[in-house]
């Protein structure tokens, strides 16, 4: 089974889609705006640069990234249409869904409220996303998805009865207990996501 380490990076940036929202309304600037309609007038790019602050770096790249969190749900949505196993049964089902308010209080929140009228916390903000990133996939946490939570996803612990016994951290919309029927894709070796039959 190959890791799909592409995937786990998508999810990461999905999954901080709501501090890229709040982001994107603290660096709202519209003095950027008018700079920015200067320079389509003008065709004058040093009137845009002079003008260009750390806030409009953040502004501009919460909007990119808000665009791409939009693209790989769209991804997920369409990618997942084929492929799933056959049905299996579930057995000692356990709720994991406090794994998506944990990210988001220990991860997210702190960020949300980052002054971004400076350099040096521009400069950390991005560290520390960057940082988290790659502690969130190598440690395999990319299930920890507070905006899956929002779509109606959840998280389960559970064993999957398919040529044998194994358990899964299962990502799946909606509930699932042990009298549950699922049909599943493996997005790693312990973790897949499920679709109750």
């Amino acid at each position: 089974m190959r890791n799909r380490t592409g995937l786990k990076y998508a999810l990461y940036i999905l999954s901080l889609w709501l501090l890229f929202i709040s982001l994107f309304i603290m660096s709202y600037d519209k003095k950027f705006f008018s700079s920015a309609l200067n320079y389509f007038n003008d065709r004058d790019a040093m009137i845009l640069l002079s003008k260009i602050t750390p806030k409009n770096i953040v502004f501009a790249s919460s909007f990119i990234m808000i665009l791409a969190g939009i693209f790989i749900f769209l991804y997920l949505l369409f990618s997942f249409r084929a492929g799933w196993s056959v049905a299996c049964t579930v057995s000692d089902v356990k709720n994991e869904s406090h794994e998506h308010l944990e990210f988001l209080t220990t991860y997210v929140m702190p960020l949300v409220f980052t002054d971004v009228n400076s350099k040096r916390t521009m400069l950390n903000l991005l560290i520390m996303i960057v940082a988290i990133g790659m502690i969130y996939v190598k440690t395999n946490r990319f299930y920890s998805n507070p905006s899956l939570a929002l779509l109606g996803f959840r998280i389960f612990r559970a064993k999957i009865h398919d040529r044998g016994a194994k358990e899964f951290v299962i990502i799946c919309h909606g509930e699932i207990d042990d009298s549950s029927t699922i049909r599943y894709i493996r997005l790693d070796n312990n973790t897949c996501l499920a679709k109750i039959t």
